[in-house]
């Protein structure tokens, strides 16, 4: 009876339930955009770890081959050095 009596306005009713809608969509939406946000953080840490990872790698190729490298020059200088002294003997 009490609604009887007070006059109901159906479309404030509507416009208020379309906008709780519009609401409830947005916060969805932004709920969905944290979720993609968070999976992107989670990319960029792993290829962080994974360019840490490549960086300590090439540290130990570079620091192998600097020591290949030393190594086959004395050894192309001792080959040369015996080689100097070969020629100079068999020249005299």
């Amino acid at each position: 009876m009490a609604f009887a009596r007070e006059y109901i306005n159906l479309d404030d009713i509507k416009h208020q339930s379309e906008m709780l809608n519009v609401i409830s969509h947005l916060l969805d939406r932004q709920i969905e955009m944290g979720d993609e946000i968070e999976k992107q953080k989670e990319t960029i840490s792993k290829l962080e770890d994974d360019i840490r990872k490549d960086k300590r790698w090439n540290m130990l190729w570079q620091n192998s081959l600097d020591d290949s490298i030393t190594k086959t020059q004395i050894s192309v200088f001792v080959v040369g050095f015996i080689n100097i002294i070969f020629a100079y003997l068999i020249g005299n």
